[in-house]
């Protein structure tokens, strides 16, 4: 007799299990990610009941598919063959190790990015994939993960063998039988759709909070991963788009419809044109430099001198929390980090930074540390402008001792800045020098010669790590990181000979990682890095500048600041960016991908719905906000909406504008 039961029973048992384990590794998250004093207010209780209760549904929906299916098609083959408990069980171990390798890896994802799967998991293979594995591999308990994963997929295969192999749940009852089967289709179809009345349940239903840290609680791993791929597919294609849906976004901002900024006319800058040397900081973040003290905790070393004289703007934050999207964003104006492995690969996109330093003269250069032919970097920089480039193999061969410092993803931060001190000093023509640092990035170790400064590993405790020795290797690399740019304005200073001015600015590529931060006190901070911009004394006195360090402002900001301190009359794409030594009152805000929007008056979180504003601390903290919230004005949300619609809206002109 055909009893689907059989089959049933024991998948339903496994569902169950499947359950709970996505329940607890929900628990466990919101234990190690969500602040104690949030989950114990009492006006944020209702919210967390409702993170959990809709996790749990979106659990539903995933399980409905791992479980579901296998179980809906197992009843259909048992009708012809009863032989299926082997081939069955294999299927619920591939089934179960992956669906719980993946909320295992989901866990620390957010450990390390502040948020569930996005689009930078893609790295693992855009970036170097043995690299990323070894930090991996570096950085967790590998090995232990593994066996428990491995032990919670086969425990439940183990068990459907046995209970379908030995026909536990066999039973004569036909009228059960069928009883069974109907509901058991009717539970899996509610599952996956999630709800009853509204429209399935999806990502617009995925908000309980204006706290943007619970409803990051809301999705498992493989719902996060499914959005994952969902936005990778939006990212890399490009639209045709119009001038005029460009213009009408900048109306929705309230700004001058016009794509271009030009710089003021300045004769000593038309006649002397400064070296510029900008360069991206690994993990230069905020959340780690707050924690800097001269003489117990050194996080500057020999930059000291020249960040108290120089100027650094800390209301700042990077526009992505990655490298390659940050470096993407500010040479290419792109918010597709993979645009150099795209099918716009092969396009010169016209409104580069080089572009804009090649037609005043300049010789463009870009250094890394690192391989020049990551994400395909060494073919795409040189059409858009770049003269010369370098990395870790061309500094190996002028500088043979960097070859000790190689580790997997590059020579020592020192050797970049060495080269392109050689360089400055070599060139007879002004220069345009980019370097990409990467010292301060797993597996966190300064090079053998060394010394370091004194250190506090115990500032870290409670917001990063397990152990001091781990804390104190994290604080080392950022020591050696800020110590060799520090190095390098020295070695500048000391060349009396230097033929130029120069202008040096550094920033971070995005927040150090892994840092964990108080929210909401410290939304602003979690995405924070510094701008420090050097220049030279001379140059100072030629130059119109207008300094407030708490002028807030992000990634978009700093081109347009460099050319209006090397440039005269230079036309430029602004890309919603303005110089900010500048009275100009234009794009006066801060952003970071789908995360914050940040004013004079406060930081807007987009990560919660309906979106809501903190005020900054009424103390001199650059970096804190009130508590207290307020709902945003449709104004607000409405240019807060039209800037990320404009970012996306940039990079399809220029490519299609480009290839047309």
């Amino acid at each position: 007799m055909y009893q689907p039961s059989i089959v049933i029973v024991p998948l339903w048992l496994i569902f169950i299990y499947q359950f709970l384990l996505l329940a607890a590794h929900r628990r466990a998250m919101v234990k190690a990610f969500v602040a104690q004093d949030i989950l114990e207010s009492p006006e944020h209780q209702l919210s967390v009941r409702r993170m959990f209760a809709l996790g749990h549904r979106f659990d539903m929906k995933v399980l409905s598919m791992v479980v579901g299916i296998p179980m809906i098609i197992g009843t259909v083959v048992l009708y012809f063959t009863s032989h299926i408990a082997l081939g069955l069980a294999i299927v619920m171990f591939v089934l179960c190790l992956v669906l719980n390798g993946i909320i295992v890896g989901n866990f620390y994802y957010f450990k390390t990015y502040n948020n569930y799967y996005d689009i930078f998991m893609f790295g693992l293979v855009e970036d170097d994939t043995q690299a990323v594995l070894k930090n991996i591999y570096e950085d967790y308990p590998i090995i232990r993960l593994v066996l428990g994963v491995l032990l919670s997929a086969l425990l439940p295969a183990y068990f459907c063998y046995q209970a379908i192999h030995l026909n536990w749940f066999a039973f004569d009852a036909l009228w059960l039988q069928i009883i069974l089967s109907v509901v058991s289709v009717l539970c899996i179809a509610l599952a996956a759709r999630g709800a009853i009345r509204s429209k399935p349940l999806g990502r617009g239903q995925a908000q309980v909070s204006s706290l943007s840290i619970l409803n990051k609680m809301v999705p498992d791993g493989v719902t996060a991963m499914s959005w994952a791929f969902t936005d990778r597919k939006a990212q890399i294609s490009f639209d045709v788009v119009t001038a005029e849906q460009g213009k009408a976004l900048l109306r929705r901002m309230g700004e001058i419809e016009d794509f271009h900024a030009t710089t003021p006319k300045n004769n000593y800058l038309a006649q002397e044109k400064p070296h510029v040397v900008f360069a991206l900081m690994e993990s230069f973040g905020n959340n780690i430099l707050i924690h800097d003290h001269a003489e117990h905790n050194d996080l500057l070393g020999c930059l000291r001198p020249y960040w108290q004289k120089g100027f650094v703007f800390e209301r700042f934050c990077s526009d992505y929390d990655g490298t390659a999207p940050s470096l993407a964003n500010i040479f290419f104006h792109s918010d597709i980090q993979n645009i150099s492995q795209t099918i716009a690969q092969n396009t010169s996109l016209g409104e580069t930074p080089f572009e804009v330093y090649k037609a005043q003269g300049y010789k463009t250069v870009f250094i890394t540390a690192g391989n020049m032919m990551w994400r395909n970097l060494a073919n795409y920089f040189p059409l858009q402008g770049v003269d010369e480039l370098y990395d870790q193999n061309n500094m190996m061969e002028i500088f043979p001792e960097a070859k000790a410092s190689l580790s997997y993803w590059g020579v020592a931060d020192e050797y970049a800045f060495a080269l392109a001190q050689k360089l400055l000093e070599e060139s007879k023509e002004p220069l345009f020098i980019s370097i990409l640092t990467m010292t301060n990035h797993p597996p966190y170790k300064v090079p053998a010669h060394y010394h370091l400064k004194p250190l506090q590993p115990a500032c870290l405790q409670g917001r990063y790590g397990n152990e001091d020795t781990e804390r104190l290797a994290v604080l080392g690399t950022y020591q050696y990181a800020c110590d060799t740019l520090g190095g390098f304005l020295q070695a500048i200073d000391k060349k009396d000979t230097q033929a130029r001015q120069i202008v040096v600015a550094a920033t971070g590529d995005h927040h150090f990682r892994g840092v964990y931060v108080e929210q909401p006190k410290e939304i602003f901070l979690a995405k924070s890095v510094p701008f420090f911009v050097y220049l030279s004394s001379d140059l100072q006195t030629q130059l119109d500048l207008s300094f407030d360090k708490n002028r807030v402002a992000s990634h978009k900001d700093i081109m347009p600041t460099l050319y209006h301190l090397s440039l005269s009359q230079a036309t430029y794409w602004h890309g919603c960016g303005r110089s900010l030594f500048s009275t100009e009152q234009r794009f006066e805000f801060a952003y970071n991908e789908k995360s914050l929007f940040a004013t004079a008056e406060g930081v807007m979180d987009l990560g919660a719905q309906p979106c809501i504003a903190y005020p900054w601390f009424s103390s001199e903290s650059g970096w804190k906000v009130e508590v207290n919230s307020r709902p945003l004005t449709a104004s607000e949300q409405d240019k807060a909406l039209a800037f990320q619609d404009f970012i996306r809206w940039q990079i399809n002109y220029l490519v299609t504008q480009a290839q047309s």
